[in-house]
């Protein structure tokens, strides 16, 4: 590789970098980043490279406002995206594009192609089985529905795709889509505000207000500038239209000064008209009339749809409380033809995609939803299946663990020919624990055994519980005499542990241990040869280890040795 194409290729980095969403770097010199990046990734021949660039470029130019141009840049890039071998290693940056297209679609009223674009996202996300992935185009979806006009539908798709797939989510991506019920329930208000019901409004108030204090809530600190700007921004918007006007005002010039820190065209403006009705509601018409004159003006043709329509709106409402009926009436009349241009752009794309992409949609969210369902009522058996194979003081397995397990193992060994040793433990007195110390006492110390004995096996062997003090150990793989060193072993750390229980700290203790090893490969016969060498080794005095003769094949009328309960 010659000097020049290493320099060539730093330069390239530095550029990817500068031009990094989740970078710092403002959007303008970001956007002047990507457009480098793009032209040095095709002179070094790296069509990877020049795609991830034309994505960034996109993102940033979304971020801007520019949503005209995100239309005109991102169908190559995206084309660029989706053919091998991009397709795997740039799969997420895909999908960021679509949302991002899919959103400036419909800022420019595209709704034909916004809709195309988001239900292509649904479908390429679905089979994957991520959580995140699937609120992400969930909330894409919603955003189409909202831009659209309907609100009731962006609602029910995103506030579905919580509940299907929130829990599992990344806490981030839980927050974005929390946010994003919040400013569909915000669409919802203001569509039924003079139209329906008190009670409707109000409800749909409430829902907006639920959604975006738990969005606030769950705002990390500190919080990405994008993320901090729509929470607050919507909040604001919320508190607002619920009378809490100082409040609703801090917020929304937090997320104002966040945006204009950041030169977030698009957010900056939204902020603008959200604050001009708050002068408004505060009766400061005059103040919110001169603001949405510049903001139209500053706006020009890169205003998104409905912020402008939000603006004209504004300034229609101010004009209307200053008296200024002719001007007012100049703004209602642009209001109305920006609702009917939308309302048109809508009927288009419903007659061409609506119909059948929501139905195949319902469908596709009927089988994801009884996917997760299954694979939830999967999780449920496993988690019962795991709880009652477990001692719930210990943690151990208990008795129908060690069944299983044996039932698992021991065929498996003796179709490979591995031995095979299993150990019965007892604590040695432990009646006399009870006693002296408390049942309580008794517990902990049957936990901290439990511990030590985790600590001192492998992750093959078999630990169980078997029944009040006693224990039994399986050590697949092992022949008699290395069971017998490991159980040496085991019975000497136990006398020599200091930690049995806290609150009696002079407690020492000690156990009895009874060994057996295959063949045959049998539980019922190693446990009853294993039981009665322990009974040898307690009649023999305690804390020592006895070992079984070879084991025979049961009888199937096994008697266990005597009770040796209290040890």
């Amino acid at each position: 590789m010659t000097s020049s194409t290493v320099e060539l290729r730093r330069r390239l980095a530095a550029s990817l970098a500068l031009a990094d969403p989740a970078g710092t770097t403002a959007p303008e010199p970001a956007c002047a980043g990507a457009r480098e990046a793009m032209a040095l990734a095709q002179a070094l021949g790296l069509p990877a490279d020049a795609a991830l660039a034309g994505a960034r470029l996109c993102e940033q130019l979304w971020r801007l406002g520019r949503h005209a141009d995100v239309l005109t840049h991102a169908p190559p890039v995206l084309q660029a995206l989706s053919q091998d071998p991009l397709a795997g290693n740039l799969a997420l940056e895909r999908y960021q594009l679509m949302r991002v297209f899919a959103i400036s679609a419909c800022e420019m009223a595209a709704f034909d192609r916004a809709l195309d674009t988001a239900h292509e996202l649904v479908r390429l996300v679905g089979p994957l089985g991520d959580p995140n992935a699937s609120l992400k185009a969930a909330f894409t979806l919603g955003a189409c529905f909202e831009r659209m006009g309907d609100s009731w539908q962006a609602a029910r798709v995103v506030g579905e795709a919580l509940r299907i797939h929130g829990p599992a989510a990344q806490a981030e991506d839980q927050l974005v889509t929390q946010n994003a019920l919040c400013a569909f329930y915000i669409g919802l208000f203001h569509r039924l505000n003079g139209a329906a019901p008190q009670a409707e409004v109000d409800q749909a108030l409430a829902q907006a207000l639920e959604a975006g204090a738990r969005a606030f809530s769950n705002l990390p600190n500190p919080a990405p500038e994008q993320m901090e700007i729509a929470v607050c921004g919507n909040l604001g918007e919320v508190l607002m239209y619920n009378g809490q006007g100082e409040a609703a005002q801090a917020l929304l010039q937090r997320a104002q000064a966040t945006a204009q820190a950041r030169g977030f065209a698009a957010y900056i403006w939204r902020m603008r008209t959200t604050m001009a009705v708050n002068e408004i509601l505060q009766n400061r018409p005059e103040a919110a009339l001169a603001e949405m004159q510049a903001l139209i003006t500053e706006m020009g043709d890169q205003a998104p749809l409905q912020t402008a329509i939000r603006a004209h709106h504004a300034a229609y409402r101010a004009c209307r409380q200053l008296g200024r009926f002719e001007d007012a009436l100049v703004h209602f009349e642009t209001v109305e033809r920006m609702e009917r241009r939308r309302a048109t752009q809508q009927l288009r794309a419903q007659s061409e995609l609506f119909v059948t992409r929501t139905e195949a949609q319902h469908a596709h969210w009927q089988a994801e939803q009884a996917r997760q369902d299954a694979q939830n009522q999967r999780a449920r058996a496993a988690e019962f299946a795991v709880h009652a194979e477990r001692d719930p003081l210990t943690g151990l397995g208990n008795r129908r663990h060690f069944d299983r397990r044996c039932a698992e193992l021991l065929p498996a060994l003796q179709r490979d020919g591995e031995p095979v040793a299993l150990a019965l433990m007892d604590i040695d007195h432990f009646k006399i624990i009870n006693d002296t110390h408390g049942h309580a006492a008794g517990d902990r110390v049957l936990v901290a055994l439990a511990a030590l004995l985790r600590e001192n096996t492998r992750s093959r062997d078999v630990l169980a519980r078997y029944g009040g003090e006693e224990f039994v150990i399986v050590l697949p793989g092992m022949s008699l005499a290395q069971a017998r060193e490991v159980c040496e072993r085991l019975r000497e750390r136990v006398a020599a542990h200091t930690d049995f229980c806290a609150e009696v700290p002079e407690l020492r203790m000690t156990v009895s241990l009874g060994l057996a090893a295959a063949q045959p490969y049998e539980a019922e016969a190693l446990l009853k040869a294993a039981d009665l060498a322990l009974y040898r080794a307690k009649h023999d005095g305690r804390n020592r280890l006895r070992v079984s003769p070879p084991v025979s094949a049961p009888d199937h009328a096994t008697v266990l040795a005597p009770d040796r309960q209290g040890g």
